[in-house]
């Protein structure tokens, strides 16, 4: 059965030992991202802090650190029982459809049924704060590294809309504390919100937000996922953990959240107001991301459970929880790259590089050039648009084994001819990459030469006859060397 809340699912790792409450008090200004960072490197187990100096609010780390925690939150056996399952529900034919269906409207009878419903009462709103009773200073907000200015908000989901429309723009933001009731969120200008603000700008009118901290981690995961623009993240949570997400209006906005959540922060983004410099973040992969100017939200209400837990994902080194996530959500996007890229086979980011700045491909080869078509349609795409380095292989090359790209890398490539530079859009978190400037990124084509690609044709492999690996086989025993290899 699927965990209905996070407090469920909390219960679930504490049966499995993978659940580990920290009793004595811990300062939420470096000392809990200290602490978590070294369970995490060690893929170690989910973290509750129960006692946060200044704070009368736990804090939870390394919820999601871990694919075997991903796959428990939405009971899977395998993370590709959930890749083919998106396949099969978004299939087939027109590629085009692919965006139709992840619209507001799900257009199949198995997405209707896992449609979001609004409930008229919920866990989250058992606590009301409005106006003057609003003080984000009482929130557990972390201070990840030294550098950072303040304290952030990591793990919360950005939940806005169009006046008068039912489509929802859900994603995942770093939110920074400025005051008693202002954050400044640093999305970037080619993201979902990013628009949306654009939109109300022209319009003159202030931009409502809600910001969602916990709940059922798939709300968390759709958040994360690099799907199309526009697309219905809160249905596609509930394609993840299985039934249909339950919202609930917010107190003071016309938008809904999702009804199980910890903490909901209401408030709005007037557009004619001065932004305001976020200062250095972490970011994943182990860098900060400059300082820049970010808008700003003003809380006007802050609901919440009766005794709330505040979920952070802490940010700032190689392989943390963000890129564990993202390394798996974007094998659960596979089905849509292909459904663009046919001949796409498999992709690999790795957790070292971010999930996000290097690409391993597997593409089933037919002809000429074929490898620097598929990268470019790649960084069409926009989820896609800031890997700065993809390597391409043939289909026969397992993308997880570094052996294996590095050996195709050594034996197909020519400087000259199979490295492709291309300008691409600035990357604010690209820690390489000048701040607002068009980057450079690269292709690198390791994929066995056909005729009309230069140079001589690919050599066979010098491989043993499959006759003598038999005999060989059956006379292992003989040479005295123990357990056959």
């Amino acid at each position: 059965m699927s965990s209905y809340g996070l407090a469920d699912f909390l219960e679930e790792l504490g049966q499995a030992g993978e659940l580990v409450r920290v009793a004595p008090e811990v300062d939420p200004v470096l000392e809990i991202a200290e602490v978590a960072e070294r369970v995490g490197l060690k893929r170690g187990p989910t973290l509750l802090f129960g006692a946060v100096r200044g704070h009368s609010i736990p804090v939870l780390a390394n919820l999601l650190g871990t694919e075997a925690r991903i796959r428990r939150a939405l009971t899977l056996t395998s993370l590709d029982d959930l890749t083919l399952r998106i396949g099969e529900l978004l299939r087939p034919a027109d590629p085009e459809s692919w965006f139709e269906k992840l619209r507001v409207v799900p257009a199949r009878a198995e997405l209707k049924r896992l449609a979001p419903r609004v409930v008229k009462s919920a866990v989250c709103q058992q606590v009301v704060r409005l106006g003057g009773d609003v003080d984000l200073r009482q929130l557990p907000a972390l201070q990840s590294r030294p550098l950072e200015l303040g304290r952030t908000l990591t793990a919360a989901q950005v939940v806005s809309g169009l006046p008068g429309s039912a489509e929802r723009i859900v994603g995942r933001y770093d939110l920074c504390v400025v005051d008693r009731d202002r954050l400044a969120v640093a999305w970037l200008l080619h993201d979902d919100h990013a628009r949306l603000l654009a939109d109300y700008r022209r319009r003159r009118e202030p931009m409502p937000v809600a910001l969602v901290l916990g709940g059922h981690p798939a709300g968390l995961l759709a958040a994360m996922l690099p799907l199309p623009p526009d697309s219905d993240r809160q249905a596609f949570a509930g394609l993840l953990r299985g039934k249909p997400l339950e919202l609930v209006r917010c107190r003071t906005l016309d938008l809904e959240v999702c009804a199980d959540a910890e903490i909901v922060l209401e408030g709005s983004i007037d557009p004619d107001e001065p932004l305001h410099e976020t200062g250095p973040l972490a970011a994943p992969g182990g860098f900060y991301q400059a300082s820049r100017p970010a808008p700003v939200v003003r809380v006007s209400a802050v609901t919440h459970r009766a005794n709330p837990i505040f979920p952070a994902m802490i940010p700032g080194y190689s392989g943390d929880e963000a890129c564990v996530v993202a390394s798996v959500l974007h094998r659960w996007v596979l089905p849509l790259v292909r459904s663009r890229i046919p001949e796409l086979v498999d992709y690999h980011f790795p957790l070292a590089a971010g999930s996000r700045y290097c690409g391993i491909v597997a593409i089933r080869k037919g002809y000429a050039g074929q490898a620097r078509r598929v990268a470019s349609a790649l960084w069409g795409m926009p989820s896609l648009m800031h890997v700065k380095l993809w390597i391409l292989v043939d289909d026969g090359v397992n993308v997880t084994e570094p052996d294996e790209v590095w050996s195709a890398v050594s034996a197909h490539v020519d400087a000259g001819r199979d490295v492709l530079v291309e300008q691409g859009p600035p990357d604010l978190l690209d820690p390489a990459a000048a701040m607002a400037v068009p980057t450079k990124r690269m292709a690198i084509d390791a994929t066995a030469k056909l005729a009309g690609e230069g140079g001589r044709q690919t050599p066979s492999r010098a491989e043993m006859s499959e006759e003598i690996r038999r005999l060989v086989r059956s006379r292992w025993s003989q040479y005295g060397l123990g357990q056959q290899p």
